[in-house]
């Protein structure tokens, strides 16, 4: 029964065993497990590993294989809803922001400068501290928003491929990936412009679709992996000007 659906490994029966001082059927215990687990492995997936799918976990496995061609701007989303401070939002555009979104935070820019990324909870905390000081119209900039806003997100190029990326969630536990490319301005060029972010639902959503084989509507030479709607947001609360889609190459 352990064997074939918890998959218990044949050293933890052993560990067992010898706790229990039942070094006689070590031999026998051992077989039973492995048989087990072989048939278990022919039908269906561990309950732990089905109970991960079912609940729709965000748990990246060790055992991934991707293509040579699995980059980060291939499937990463790219109608972001960002806050621009270069701009001075009002303290009223970001309440608007938050009622329209329920998103957990928002990547802060300058313009076009990625500075960091700024937690909903953090944000709701600075708005009402400003309209406390300086009522509802009050804007911000950078010098505001900075002593909030995450600075130290992991950032990586568009074109990184996908298992660095795999590697970064699964080595420092992150959940989102900031991908920054630089932008040539006349004669200044900026290194950290806001390409997209990459999740790890997003890649868990890639490999799960792979695995199923079907579901994605195929288009040329891609495969259409889900629309990303574009918003039009106040002043300063800054969205792509046009519907996109993330697409996944085939």
């Amino acid at each position: 029964h352990g064997g074939g659906v918890c998959r218990v490994t044949i050293s933890l029966v052993v560990i067992m065993l010898e706790l229990t001082d039942s070094l006689t059927y070590v031999v026998p215990f051992m077989i039973s497990v492995l048989l087990a687990k072989l048939v278990g492995d022919c039908w269906n997936a561990a309950i732990y590993d089905a109970y991960i799918d079912i609940n729709a976990y965000p748990f990246l496995r060790d055992e991934v294989e991707f293509r040579p061609s699995d980059r980060c701007c291939d499937v990463m989303d790219v109608g972001i809803v960002s806050v621009d401070v270069g701009v001075r939002p009002s303290v009223n555009d970001l309440h608007e922001l938050l009622r329209r979104f329920e998103y957990r935070g928002f990547p802060v820019v300058s313009n076009t400068h990625f500075v960091g990324y700024l937690r909903r909870d953090s944000l709701i905390g600075l708005l009402t501290r400003l309209e406390d000081s300086h009522g509802p119209d009050a804007t911000i900039g950078p010098h505001e928003v900075l002593p909030d806003t995450d600075c130290t997100v992991v950032r990586m190029v568009p074109d990184t491929h996908l298992s660095q990326a795999h590697v970064v969630f699964k080595q420092l536990g992150v959940h989102r990936i900031f991908l920054v490319g630089p932008e040539q301005s006349g004669d200044i060029c900026d290194q950290d412009v806001l390409r997209g972010i990459l999740s790890k639902k997003t890649v868990i959503r890639l490999l799960a679709a792979r695995r199923a084989g079907h579901g994605l509507l195929r288009r040329g030479g891609a495969v259409v992996a889900r629309p990303v709607a574009a918003a039009r947001m106040p002043d300063g609360l800054v969205a792509d000007s046009s519907p996109q889609e993330v697409l996944l190459q085939a």
